[in-house]
């Protein structure tokens, strides 16, 4: 039954649509059809089958909170929105703060339907990344006071490189969440409001994402502007500590740091596997993905194969030859980064980690010798 009444609400906004952009309706909202929404999407996608949860004991049962998250693929928000849901069982669901101009350009523009539109008829609030008014901040302060909760992500787009937050033009420090917590806390009697980081994990080669929820962190009363930029910071490493190493990101890092050090040689299935799962035992204190410490022989398969099918290796008669040259690399910071140097851009996703760094840079000197 529930699955027949989201597709009935779903049925019912896609067939009003034409009607509202003839101007014979209002304009939509599904703001409070986030559930029906939601089960729609998971069905279209296969989400169920695509996500693992962890740390929902972090959640707050009851509004207002800010969900701060990394920001890796364009459906973020809806598996952060999914946590959220699964965590309370459906009882919050959350709005956004999302970029004006995400949604401008080829291809959007040839689309039958307005996304960013669509987006706010979700309960989405548009801001400038370069420009960002008063006017638009205002709303998301009230949001907390009603009180209601919503999702932003710190690094104020996607990150292209895989880093958890990328520093580049027009981005020289992390979206102000302390900002919203410390005006909403003035505003409304000084009600602690958490901030709660949340991290979405995407393993390529498996297809699953794993969103991880940590800890909630309070910003101090009264915090002057230096304790909110330290607040925001800290937030920004309280994400990166979620993410969830793979066998991808080993393998990766094992070979980018191969490159590194010149060696050319081709490696063996055996010694690579040897040393990823050298690596993945000593980072057992950090969260690993089950299925790299479980079946390790067919993750490093897997990985191998789409990192071939990128062009980053070769494969042949059990032994891999890394390309030096296209590992080494450093591709234009833009969106075909993530195929242009697919070994990079996994690294990079654990670059922060520097215990696992070492760990990593131990076992690839091993393979060289």
């Amino acid at each position: 039954m529930k699955t027949i009444a989201a597709w009935a609400v779903f049925a019912t906004y896609i067939l009003r649509y034409p009607f509202y952009r003839m101007g014979l309706l209002k304009r939509l909202s599904f703001i409070d059809q986030w559930m029906h929404i939601q089960l729609v999407f998971r069905q279209i996608t296969g989400m169920d089958h695509k996500v693992r949860l962890r740390g929902l004991e972090h959640v707050p049962q009851k509004h207002p909170a800010i969900y701060a998250g990394n920001h890796t693929k364009l459906d973020d928000p809806f598996y952060l929105c999914y946590a959220v849901q699964e965590a309370t069982k459906y009882r919050n669901h959350i709005r956004f703060v999302m970029r004006d101009d995400f949604f401008e350009g080829f291809p959007w523009t040839i689309l039958p339907v307005d996304v960013n539109e669509v987006a706010r008829m979700g309960g989405a609030h548009l801001i400038s990344l370069d420009n960002v008014q008063l006017s638009q901040l205002k709303p998301l302060i009230q949001l907390l006071g009603e009180p209601f909760s919503f999702g932003i992500f710190p690094g104020r787009s996607r990150s292209r490189s895989g880093l958890t937050l990328e520093y580049r033009d027009g981005i020289e420090e992390p979206g102000s969440v302390a900002f919203f917590l410390a005006q909403a806390q003035r505003k409304h009697s000084g009600t602690p409001i958490p901030a709660v980081p949340v991290a979405r994990t995407c393993n390529p080669v498996s297809g699953v994402s794993t969103v991880n929820v940590g800890p909630p962190h309070f910003l101090p009363a009264a915090a002057r502007r230096e304790e909110q930029r330290a607040f925001d910071d800290a937030l920004v490493v309280a994400i990166g500590e979620l993410v969830e190493i793979n066998m991808p990101h080993v393998v990766s890092g094992l070979l980018y740091l191969y490159c590194l050090h010149g060696y050319t040689a081709a490696i063996s299935h055996e010694a690579l596997l040897h040393a990823a799962e050298t690596a993945l035992t000593r980072c057992a204190h950090r969260f690993v993905d089950p299925a790299a410490q479980t079946h390790g022989k067919e993750e490093l398969a897997r990985t191998l194969k789409y990192l071939a099918q990128l062009g980053a290796v070769q494969r042949q008669n059990g032994v891999v030859r890394p390309d030096v040259r296209l590992i080494l690399s450093a591709p234009p910071l833009d969106t075909r980064y993530r195929r242009t140097n697919p070994v990079k851009h996994l690294a990079n996703q654990i670059l922060h980690f520097a215990d696992v760094v070492a760990i990593l840079e131990e076992n690839a000197q091993r393979l060289g010798r």
